[in-house]
C-alpha cells in the first residue's frame, strides 16, 4: 500500500488529513523532532516543518534517485508568501489551504502514480541493463572461439590453404575483429551515464591536449596538423565525460577526409554569456544539411564501411555525454569543405553571469 508521511506541524489539519486520508493509503504521522529513519513515498509538509526538516527530505530524495519521491506543501495562502526559502529544490507541488477533499485526494494521486510510474521505469531498465550485459557477454565467448579457430587454422593448415582459402580465413579474422568493436562500441555507449561525478572545474587546455595525446599514432600515421588557438578556458563538467566527447570529435576529424588529404584540424574557445563555446574545425568532406538533422542518433552512419570504419556511435555518444552535463552540442558544415562541431559548456571564470 502506497505510504503517505505527514510532517504537520498543526495538530489539527494532521488529523484531519490523516482520517481522510487512511481511507486510501497508509499514513504514517511524525512527530516534530523525530529523525525520518522510515521509506515513505508520498510526503506532505507544512511551512514550520519544510523550515525545520528540509535537510532530512533532501536527504531521502537524494538517496531514492533516480526514483521520483514526491513533495507536496500545504500552505495557506498568508504563508505561501513566506515560503519560498527551500521552494525550488524541495517541493513538487503546492497545495493553498484551506481545500477541498476532493482536490487533495486527486492531486495527492497524480504524485503516486507518477511515481509508481518512476519506480517501472527504474525496474525496466534495470532488467534492461542486465539482459544487456547478459547478452554482450554471451555474444563476446562465441567471437573468441572463433577467432581462436581461425588462427589454429591459418597456423597449422595455412600452408595447404589455395589462395581463395586464406583470403577467406582472412576475411573471417577481419570481421571477427569488427564484430567485437562493434561490441564494445555498443557497451562504451551504454556505460555513458553510470560515471556521473559532480561537476568540476576542468582545464580544456590540458584535458584536450591529453586527447591528443592519446590519438597520437593515428596523428602521426596520418601525418595530421592540429592546431590549438590558447587559451582554453576552465569550465564546469566531468572530466571522463568530457575527454570521452572530444576524443570522439577529434577522432571524427581525423576520419573523414579526402582520399589522400592530411587532416587539418583547428581547435578553439568562443567566450559567449557565461557560457564557452569549444570548436573544432576540419577541413574534411562536410556534411550535407539534410544529414545534420540525424547525425548525432545512434547508428547514424552516412558512409559505407568500406570507404570510413566505424559504428555509427561516436557522435551519439558526444551527445549523450553533453546532454548529461546539461550543455549543448552542434556543427555547421559545408560538403567538400569541412565541418565545425562544437560544444557549449558552462564557464566557471570569475565574474562571468
Amino acid at each position: 500500500m502506497t505510504r503517505l508521511l505527514l510532517l504537520l506541524e498543526n495538530r489539527q489539519n494532521r488529523t484531519l488529513l490523516a482520517n481522510w486520508l487512511s481511507q486510501r493509503y497508509q499514513v504514517m504521522q511524525q512527530e516534530s523532532g523525530v529523525p525520518l529513519a522510515e521509506a515513505f513515498d508520498v510526503c506532505l509538509i507544512d511551512g514550520p516543518a519544510l523550515d525545520r526538516r528540509w535537510a532530512e527530505i533532501q536527504a531521502h530524495r537524494s538517496r531514492e534517485d533516480p526514483i521520483f519521491l514526491p513533495v507536496i506543501l500545504l500552505a495557506s495562502y498568508r504563508e505561501v508568501g513566506l515560503i519560498t526559502r527551500h521552494l525550488w529544490k524541495t517541493i513538487d507541488d503546492l497545495i493553498r489551504l484551506p481545500v477541498e477533499k476532493t482536490e487533495l485526494q486527486a492531486r495527492v494521486e497524480i504524485l503516486v502514480r507518477t511515481r509508481e510510474l518512476s519506480l517501472s521505469l527504474k525496474l525496466r531498465n534495470s532488467d534492461l541493463e542486465s539482459f544487456f550485459h547478459a547478452m554482450t557477454h554471451d555474444l563476446r565467448a562465441p567471437l573468441r572461439a572463433i577467432k581462436g579457430f581461425a588462427e589454429i587454422l591459418a597456423s597449422e593448415e595455412g600452408e595447404r590453404l589455395t589462395d581463395k582459402g586464406r583470403e577467406y580465413l582472412s576475411n573471417i579474422h577481419t570481421s571477427t575483429i569488427q564484430m567485437r568493436e562493434f561490441i564494445d562500441g555498443l557497451v562504451a555507449f551504454a556505460r555513458v551515464g553510470h560515471t556521473q561525478g559532480e561537476p568540476q572545474e576542468v582545464d580544456l587546455q590540458l584535458l584536450v591536449e591529453q586527447c591528443i595525446q592519446c590519438l597520437s599514432s593515428t596523428i602521426e600515421q596520418q601525418e595530421a596538423h592540429i592546431m590549438i588557438e590558447p587559451p582554453l578556458p576552465t569550465v564546469e563538467g566531468q572530466p571522463l565525460l568530457l575527454r570521452m566527447a572530444i576524443t570522439n570529435l577529434l577522432s571524427n576529424a581525423l576520419k573523414f577526409i579526402k582520399p589522400g588529404d592530411r587532416p587539418d584540424i583547428q581547435i578553439r574557445a568562443v567566450k559567449l554569456h557565461g557560457s564557452y563555446r569549444l570548436e573544432i574545425e576540419d577541413h574534411g568532406i562536410g556534411i550535407s544539411s539534410q544529414n545534420i538533422a540525424n547525425l548525432f542518433k545512434p547508428f547514424t552512419q552516412l558512409h559505407g564501411v568500406e570507404e570510413y570504419e566505424g559504428l555509427g556511435l561516436g557522435l551519439a555518444t558526444v551527445r549523450k555525454v553533453v546532454d548529461l552535463m546539461g550543455g549543448h552540442v552542434g556543427v555547421s558544415s559545408v560538403v567538400g569543405q569541412g565541418s565545425t562541431f562544437w560544444l557549449e559548456l558552462r564557464s566557471v571564470t570569475k565574474g562571468v553571469t
